[in-house]
């Protein structure tokens, strides 16, 4: 595997590696001053009056304006003073030959792309050098776009219309991913097999390889001098709040910054630190005031990335959960349950008539006539009810692992079921688990309430006996009972967030860090916001019947120095890189030789043409 420098078919044009020596080109009208003034004949005394005529005749060709007719030796001057000046300007001829049938131009747009180092910044630097890059192409060539910032995405397929590439090229943002090296090269790579003859062309501050295939790699990166907020979490004591934060000094060079802590915008301490080149430092944080609902760390000093200068992190009230559980006597339910931190179990036997004032009802063996108004539901072994249809038992059901939230941390669950109700989809109700085309596990929305159905029982199973039984149970808790707003704990900026809503809530809204007021749709719980590209803290307005409540979530910029080495490490790219990290450019060809010799050339004929002159 190698890497190439990008060559393309094109038009040629001049460059100049020091501009600022062009500012010699004023010697020019220098020199024609100079011949303008000078006396340009000798005096010499004659006898003869027949020579008058002679002189007056020189005379008039000695004018200002007339010296410079036909005078060989100042246009030979400045020519020699221009060609000096164009060597001093480093000229050269950038010449694009060769040719680039199909290119596939991948461009970095992740975090880092927003350094600052390369003014305005890396990406900014990046999409010009592409831009240039494209112009320069054949007209017939195909060129593909895409970005590996976050999610890899490709902007524009094998097009030969350069304004369209320029179009899509611009239309680049910044993103606050990081590159994931293993789906960057999955995606070019199945484009590049659609291509057999493509290109890569790679803009990025850091090199990826794609297997095997040859890159062409522009760098853009200068200086390493970052400090990032990588972590902030809080624990409560007995005297207030005690909050940590992680900061990365991912420079060489140690560095002397000014951290501070900011609580719901307010400030509340400082604290000066030095942090040794490539490593964290931990900083706690004491006595912060039970009454702060939302916590920001932002390192104060200047760096070549402002986007990662802050961290932060909602303060959860103490307000717990509340459950009601419907059995028969399901210790292991029980026993589950009470064990979530921040949940209140009450359990009651299944013959009341009413249920409200929980936040969630699990229904063990039953399901009431009339169903809770104020609360999500999970169903054990459901009976016959008006909801879905229930028949006979289907026995030894094989289950198969799920991705659902409920599996969270459970990729490789495997428990054996006696037998499971043989139960019918409602039209509101997906199928999370089945067999043989029966439903065994599978959920809903009614009424703007969440429904989980198992269609077994546990002690039908070996569920209760293993050790991930109470990571499931917890697992539901946290899926169907709304203790926070989101449905996960910790947002990193673009991922997509699903919330967990009240069932009275008949408008929600969202409230974004740069003071937007978003509005999503109750009913519709599978729609995910997606919104969520800023980093800060955003508000969750839930509005019902009875008022409106508001919760906090944050959203944080990834550890993409942690999250990107990970990755990197997983792909090919470490392997190949000191092997293929060439930097882009275009080939030039300099004349600063054979101009300084044309120049002495011009001297040495000034001189002999001088040596030789008559004098009248």
């Amino acid at each position: 595997m190698c890497a190439q420098k990008p060559n393309v078919k094109g038009s040629e044009f001049l460059s100049f590696e020091t501009p600022f020596g062009l500012i010699g080109l004023l010697s020019v009208p220098l020199i024609i001053l100079l011949y303008v003034l000078k006396q340009k004949r000798e005096k010499v005394t004659v006898s003869s009056l027949a020579l008058w005529s002679k002189v007056i005749d020189d005379m008039q060709v000695n004018t200002p304006w007339q010296k410079l007719r036909k005078n060989l030796l100042m246009f030979l001057q400045i020519v020699a003073a221009i060609l000096i000046v164009l060597v001093l300007a480093g000229f050269s001829l950038k010449l694009n030959t060769g040719e680039a049938l199909s290119v596939i131009i991948v461009i970095d747009n992740s975090l880092s792309m927003a350094s600052t180092d390369i003014k305005p910044t890396r990406l900014a630097a990046a999409k010009q050098d592409a831009i240039e890059y494209v112009e320069n192409l054949p007209g017939n060539s195909r060129v593909t776009v895409v970005t590996i910032g976050g999610e890899p995405d490709v902007l524009i397929y094998a097009t030969t219309s350069k304004n369209e590439v320029r179009k899509s090229i611009e239309s680049i943002s910044q993103s606050s991913g990081y590159v994931d090296a293993e789906k960057a090269g999955e995606l070019v790579l199945s484009l590049k097999d659609q291509e057999k003859d493509a290109r890569i062309v790679l803009f990025s501050d850091t090199f990826f390889s794609f297997g095997n295939e040859k890159v062409k790699f522009s760098e853009y990166k200068k200086q390493n001098d970052n400090i990032a907020v990588t972590g902030l979490t809080y624990t409560k004591t007995g005297n207030g709040i005690t909050a940590m934060s992680i900061i990365r000094n991912q420079g060489e060079k140690s560095a002397e910054i000014t951290v501070s802590l900011y609580g719901d915008d307010e400030f509340i301490d400082s604290k000066w630190v030095t942090i040794p080149g490539n490593q964290t430092k931990t900083i706690w944080w004491n006595k912060i005031p039970d009454n702060v609902r939302t916590l920001r760390v932002s390192v104060e000093t200047e760096d070549i990335l402002p986007d990662d200068n802050n961290g932060y992190e909602v303060v959860v009230t103490e307000k717990d959960v509340k459950i009601l559980l419907v059995t028969n006597g399901n210790i292991f339910l029980e026993k589950a349950l009470s064990l979530i931190e921040g949940v209140e179990v009450a359990r009651t036997s299944p013959d009341e008539t009413v249920y409200e004032g929980y936040d969630l009802y699990v229904f063990d063996g039953f399901i009431p006539g009339k169903l809770p108004k104020d609360g999500n539901m999970v169903i054990f072994s459901p009976t016959p009810n008006s909801l879905f249809s229930v028949g006979d038992w289907m026995d030894n059901p094989l289950v198969s692992p799920s991705d659902h939230p409920v599996f969270r941390y459970l990729d490789k669950l495997s428990f054996a079921v006696g037998r499971t109700r043989i139960i019918g989809k409602p039209e509101w109700a997906e199928v999370i688990m089945e067999y043989s085309g029966n439903p065994i596990i599978m959920e809903g929305v009614l009424d703007n309430k969440r429904i989980l159905i198992f269609g077994f029982n546990l002690f039908e199973t070996d569920l209760p006996l293993r050790a991930e039984f109470p990571i499931l149970i917890s697992n539901i808790v946290n899926e169907y009972a709304p203790l926070r707003s989101t449905v996960v704990d910790r947002i990193f900026a673009g991922d997509a967030v699903r919330f967990r809503l009240k069932p009275d809530t008949v408008k929600a809204y969202v409230h974004t860090p740069d003071g937007r007021r978003l509005a999503i749709e109750p009913a519709v719980l599978s729609d995910l916001f997606t919104d969520t590209g800023k980093p800060g803290i955003y508000t969750l307005e839930q509005v019902s019947s009875n008022g409106s409540v508001s919760t906090f979530f944050d959203v944080n910029l990834p550890d993409e120095w942690e999250m990107e080495k990970a990755s990197y490490d997983r792909s090919d790219a470490a392997v190949e890189y000191k092997a293929t990290d060439i930097a882009f450019q275009k080939q030039a060809v300099k004349f600063s030789l054979p101009v300084i010799a044309f120049v002495i050339l011009i001297l040495l004929f000034e001189w002999w043409y001088y040596a030789n002159r008559n004098y009248v």
